[in-house]
Parts: C-alpha cells; sequence; structure tokens
C-alpha cells in the first residue's frame, strides 16, 4: 500500500494527464468522431459569435469583482493589470491539477507590481472565489424554487447537494471573515483573555499570517457597498455563463429554460478548483456531459458537441490567450514558486534583525 502511494504521488502529472486523455477518448468513441465534427462544423457562425462574445462580457466582469476587492484594501490598482493576470491564470492553470499554480502566480504578481504582501494577494483571490460562492448562491436558490414542481427526482437531488454544499462553504467563509473583528473586540476590552485568545493575539508568524488573511476577508462585512457591488457583479457574471451555454443549445435547436443552467453553473463554482487533471481536461467534458444528460429529453449523444464547443471557448481559446498574455509580459512560471521563496527572504530578514 505504501509503495503503490509513493508511486501514485512519484508520477501523479503523468497519471493525471493519462486519465484526462482517456476520459475524453471514452467520450469521442462512445458518441462517434464524425458525429463530434459534424456538430461542430455545421454550427452557425452567429451563435457561435455570441457564445464568444458573452464569455468575453464574463471575463471582464470577474477581472472587475477582482480589482474591486483588491481596491478595498487601500491599493490602487489598473484593470488591464488586473485583466491580464486573469488572463496569466488561466494559462498557468492548463498545466496542472486545481487552481493552484494560477492563484500562487497572481498573488506574486500582485506583490511584484503593488507591493501587496502575498497573503493578503492570495487573500483577495480567494474572497474574490468566496463572493462568487455567495453570489451563485443567491442567484441559483431562486431559481431552484421556481423549478422544484418540474425537476426530476435525480435532478432535485443533484441541485440540492450543490445548494447545500455552497451553503456549508459560506458558512465557513462568514466564519473566517469574523475572526478579525472578533480578535479587534477582544483588544479592546482588554479583559482577562482565554490562552487560546493570547495565542491568536501574540502567535507566531503563520498564525499573524491567517489573523492578516482574515482581515482580509473581512472587508466585506466591515464594506456593505463593497459587498454589494460584487455580489451584483458575480449575479450579473452567472446570468452571463448561463446565457453562453443556452446560446450554444438553441444552436442546435434545443429549447431549455435558462434557470437550469444557472443551477448547473452553480455547482461548478467549489468544484473547478478541485478537479484532479490539468486544468479539468476530461473531468469537466465527462461531468457537464452526465449534468446536463439529466435535463429531460436530453442524451449524451445531443450535449457533447455543445461541452465541445463550450469547452474549446472558455478553455482552450484562453489557453492560446493567456499564453500570449504571458510570455508577450515576461511572467516567470517560476514565480509560482515565489510563497517558499518569500518565506526564506523573510526568515533571513528577521534573523538579521535579531
Amino acid at each position: 500500500m505504501h509503495m503503490a502511494l509513493k508511486f501514485l504521488l512519484r508520477h501523479k502529472k503523468a497519471l493525471s494527464l493519462l486519465i484526462s486523455v482517456a476520459m475524453l477518448a471514452t467520450i469521442v468513441s462512445i458518441v462517434g468522431v464524425k458525429e463530434i465534427a459534424s456538430a461542430i462544423a455545421t454550427i452557425e457562425k452567429r451563435y457561435l459569435a455570441l457564445a464568444l462574445g458573452i464569455f468575453i462580457l464574463s471575463l471582464l466582469v470577474s477581472a472587475l469583482r477582482w480589482q474591486l476587492l483588491i481596491n478595498a484594501l487601500g491599493t490602487r490598482t489598473r484593470y488591464g493589470k488586473i485583466l491580464e493576470y486573469t488572463l496569466v491564470d488561466k494559462f498557468a492553470n492548463s498545466f496542472v491539477p486545481t487552481s493552484a499554480m494560477g492563484i500562487a502566480i497572481r498573488s506574486v504578481l500582485l506583490e511584484r507590481e503593488y507591493n501587496i504582501p502575498k497573503s493578503r494577494g492570495l487573500a483577495t483571490i480567494m474572497l474574490d472565489y468566496g463572493v462568487d460562492i455567495f453570489g451563485s448562491f443567491m442567484l441559483a436558490v431562486p431559481c431552484y424554487l421556481y423549478l422544484t414542481p418540474d425537476l426530476s427526482s435525480r435532478l432535485d437531488r443533484t441541485f440540492k447537494t450543490s445548494l447545500v454544499t455552497i451553503g456549508i462553504v459560506m458558512v465557513l467563509i462568514f466564519l473566517i471573515s469574523s475572526l478579525d473583528i472578533l480578535i479587534e473586540k477582544r483588544k479592546g476590552h482588554g479583559k482577562a483573555r482565554s490562552r487560546f485568545g493570547e495565542r491568536l493575539l501574540h502567535g507566531g508568524k503563520y498564525t499573524r499570517k491567517f489573523i492578516d488573511f482574515s482581515r482580509t476577508f473581512s472587508v466585506l462585512l466591515t464594506n456593505p457597498r463593497l459587498l454589494a457591488k460584487t455580489v451584483i457583479l458575480t449575479i450579473t457574471k452567472g446570468i452571463l455563463d448561463a446565457l453562453r451555454v443556452y446560446v450554444l443549445f438553441s444552436a442546435f435547436g434545443m429549447s431549455v429554460p435558462l434557470y437550469y443552467f444557472i443551477l448547473f453553473d452553480s455547482a461548478w463554482v467549489f468544484l473547478a478548483p478541485l478537479m484532479f487533471t490539468p486544468g479539468g481536461v476530461g473531468v469537466i467534458e465527462t461531468g457537464r456531459i452526465a449534468l446536463y444528460s439529466l435535463i429531460p429529453d436530453i442524451t449524451p449523444r445531443f450535449v457533447t458537441p455543445i461541452v465541445f464547443i463550450d469547452r474549446l471557448i472558455t478553455y482552450w481559446l484562453m489557453v492560446v490567450v493567456g499564453a500570449v498574455v504571458f510570455f508577450l509580459t515576461g511572467v516567470d512560471a517560476t514565480l509560482a514558486s515565489g510563497f517558499k521563496a518569500g518565506e526564506a527572504k523573510g526568515q533571513a530578514a528577521e534573523a538579521s534583525r535579531e
């Protein structure tokens, strides 16, 4: 068992790539290469252009939301730079499972350009994910309540599980956001504190970083206007993402209510960063095909070309555009290891001061 685990850890990148290829090959073999190619070739260009335009709008809205969160920390950023970092993130995450690489590079780039500490830069990115989850929940719940009478038992279980999971994540985000406010209140009271409280207030380096992380999260709880703006942007983005898929379904003559796609997209808000293959290749395709096939009168054969076209727009095109931005801006891929490098430098600086 130990040897097998060591083998998996040593070859995890190659194995994840192999799984991606295998999953895509399975999908293609079931549906048929000719059928998929024919469907992609026959889609009307106006639908394709409209879906692409909607995706670009969604990307612009996403970058604007992240910029608002960064600016709330007192740093004035340029929108063009934030959009640039967003595109670099898309390219970086195409090489590794999960979104870790893109998150690391964005955090280091923020420090390099705006002198924002990596812990705070990371917090703005995670807060952006948090707002995405909260806004998606706010948008999805009314859609779920509206569709409940018409949902099959399988779809009802799928959407209910998704919403409950998002709700749990929201509670965790609220707790992290509240920690800094709680600590500040305890500081102000000046009463005897518990050992746990003392450790929180006077902890080591990692405790202080976590508190700094929490302080960034609490910016939403202390700024209702910012919370309203970011939630509105998230709801707008959610509608745009659902509308993109709705347009692609319409291109193939399938009429499905927009509410379904809003609910389906809410499920991917928290699943996307956890994909175990590079860029989620294979996993996202099979997952979306399986989910869309739960819609009444929709079969995997019908939705497979739609999913492939959607991924062509949202993933493969972004990898190409992100690569161009990545190399034009001279971003060094080794920046992803900046967390460890920064830690070492910080320790050396502290030692020299002592």
